[in-house]
């Protein structure tokens, strides 16, 4: 893979909080460079589709969900307009059930949406019941101070396999300005099987 290409105008989580950092994506590419073009993946929170763009590299196929056309979803497809193999769902992942979504299986789940524990709760409930029973569940920020990503897999009883992304004490700004100093590892990768 051309990482040049994959990870051209991509920018890293010190320059816009709501994606996930350069490591992140590279340690992605690192781990299912060669499996993962077998598996289809779910990304819940695209964004403005930075970390979709690393995955529709790395899978077969990248479904990915959003509550707002306008401007993430539009803004995901102009970044990613070379990809043919996205499919961009808008959706409030809290508003309703997934069953109207008619997913196909998924190997692979991204989680990456709303950060409050009810929130990532719901994202792990919905992700397993309409994913493949063997699969990856990823998360973004599990590092952050308040604790509720890492809180929502433990009360979930999920298996942390790898760590991944920064490490303990890596700092971003979040859209205001205010910095934000992760006490854990950036992101996490959860086996199901």
């Amino acid at each position: 893979m051309n990482k040049e290409l994959i990870f051209q105008n991509i920018p890293d989580k010190r320059e816009y909080k709501n994606t996930t950092s350069l490591k992140f994506k590279e340690d992605l590419l690192s781990i299912f460079e060669e499996l993962g073009q077998e598996y289809t993946c779910l990304e819940v929170g695209t964004n403005h589709g930075h970390t979709t763009r690393i995955l529709s590299f790395i899978f077969k196929d990248v479904i990915t969900l959003d509550w707002h056309e306008e401007p993430n979803l539009r803004m995901a497809k102009e970044l990613c307009h070379d990809r043919n193999n996205i499919k961009y769902i808008e959706k409030d992942v809290y508003a309703s059930s997934w069953e109207d979504l008619n997913l196909p299986k998924y190997n692979v789940s991204f989680i990456d949406c709303g950060h409050e524990y009810p929130h990532v709760i719901s994202d792990i409930k919905n992700c397993i019941t309409y994913g493949a029973v063997e699969q990856y569940l990823i998360f973004d920020d599990y590092g952050q101070a308040d604790g509720s990503i890492k809180n929502a897999i433990k009360d979930s009883n999920l298996t942390i396999s790898r760590y991944i992304g920064e490490y303990n004490g890596f700092t971003c700004k979040n859209l205001s300005g205010k910095e934000i100093t992760f006490v854990a590892r950036e992101g996490v990768i959860c086996n199901m099987s």
